[in-house]
């Protein structure tokens, strides 16, 4: 038997009430229990309209948080790029350092074995007229001495220019790496300003959730939107999917008529277009954790569970179960972050309550392949992955794919 609803309650309780009225206070006990009525039904969508505006909010909050999340990690991984450079230049700055101490070393010695020739200068010698046949040998050992000396004087400058770029280099990383921490301070003060707002809207939710009808209602109404939602991505992928199947049953053909060989694209749209197969415990799990909730336990009222949840570290990769494409990379109110992929043959997988996607409508995607990151979005209170399997719209018990 359905519930009642609370209107329908108060017009039964007013006729009721009507039928053991006199006929003098029937009038006006009516119109005070109409008016009561007309007050509860204006409340009602009130209430309603608030709920509407922060399901609004979540979603603009728990985006802020995807972005925000997303830049941080980007920004981790220039400062851990940056530190590594910089802890380069520093050895070769060091390095340069040390070879321009030698130079310098040589060098010395070169002129302290110039002025050991004596003062007598190369013109000195060759007009000296004495000995001539050693002067030319001192001669030609003092160019010797000289170019020596010129090369030596070349490379520490060469050294020099090189420890001068260097040091400009090091001071440019150190600048960035100060601008790259001052932009991740600052986003991680926004990323928790959105956080705390975002707990505000799911206190504000669950507080005109409190009766079980109402949630009832809403946890019926957001199930209704993702079907919705998928069978509205099902249509817009369908000629693509239909395209893949003709195109894999050619190379099906083609094997079985001349032993064909598939290179390794046609290999993956074969994979991505065959289906899940039957349920033989023969898949990954798409991310590592403890269940919290099994596929048809009771969720409320009437309502089960259509998949697993699986409880979760935040920021864990969700990775895919098959080969497949996505057809679905979007927030979903009661979801949050849901990606959608379709295996072919009627086969789809679904993963919600991610922090963020890291994949677009459209692409390809292998099996093992990082889709999404685990958290808590559509407003739930720890981080999980909500999953699901369904085959031609039906869902199905996922753990029956996954491995035991």
């Amino acid at each position: 038997m359905p519930q009642l609803t609370y209107q329908r309650l108060l017009l039964i309780l007013c006729l009721l009430l009507s039928s053991t009225l006199s006929h003098a206070d029937d009038t006006e006990q009516l119109k005070s229990l109409r008016r009561s009525i007309q007050e509860q039904e204006a409340k009602l969508a009130e209430q309603k309209d608030q709920r509407i505006k922060l399901v609004g909010d979540l979603k603009v909050q728990e985006t802020a948080i995807a972005e925000l999340s997303a830049s941080i990690e980007k920004n981790n991984l220039v400062l851990k790029k940056l530190d590594n450079e910089i802890t380069y230049l520093i050895k070769q700055i060091t390095d340069l350092q040390t070879k321009q101490e030698q130079q310098r070393s040589v060098l010395a010695k070169q002129l302290e074995s110039a002025f050991k020739l004596g003062r007598a200068s190369g013109m000195d010698l060759i007009f000296s007229g004495a000995e001539s046949e050693r002067n030319e040998r001192i001669i030609h050992y003092y160019g010797y001495i000289n170019d020596a000396r010129q090369k030596q004087i070349s490379e520490l400058q060469e050294t020099q220019s090189q420890l001068d770029d260097k040091k400009i280099a090091l001071e440019s990383k150190r600048l960035a790496q100060k601008n790259v921490q001052g932009k991740q301070k600052e986003e991680q003060v926004g990323l928790e300003k959105n956080r705390q707002n975002r707990q505000k809207t799911i206190d504000l939710l669950d507080s005109s959730m409190q009766a079980n009808q109402q949630k009832l209602i809403d946890l019926r109404d957001n199930a209704n939107k993702l079907q919705a939602k998928i069978a509205e991505a099902e249509k817009e992928s369908r000629r693509l999917a239909q395209e893949e199947a003709r195109q894999a049953q050619l190379i099906k053909d083609k094997q079985k008529k001349s032993n064909y060989t598939p290179n390794s694209n046609e290999q993956s749209l074969m994979a991505r277009v065959s289906g899940i197969g039957k349920p033989q415990n023969q898949f990954n799990w798409p991310v590592s954790g403890t269940i919290a909730h099994r596929f048809n336990e009771p969720l409320q009222g009437e309502l089960r569970w259509k998949g697993l949840v699986i409880n979760a570290k935040d920021g864990t990769q969700v990775k895919a179960i098959a080969d497949g494409r996505v057809i679905l990379a979007s927030w979903l109110q009661g979801y949050g972050f849901v990606v959608a992929l379709e295996h072919g043959k009627g086969d789809m997988s679904l993963y919600g309550y991610n922090q963020r996607t890291l994949v677009e409508v459209g692409d390809k995607v292998e099996t093992g392949q990082a889709i999404a990151v685990v958290g808590s979005s559509g407003g739930q209170s720890t981080p999980a992955l909500y999953f699901e399997i369904r085959r031609d719209g039906r869902a199905l018990d996922p753990s029956a794919w996954l491995k035991r």
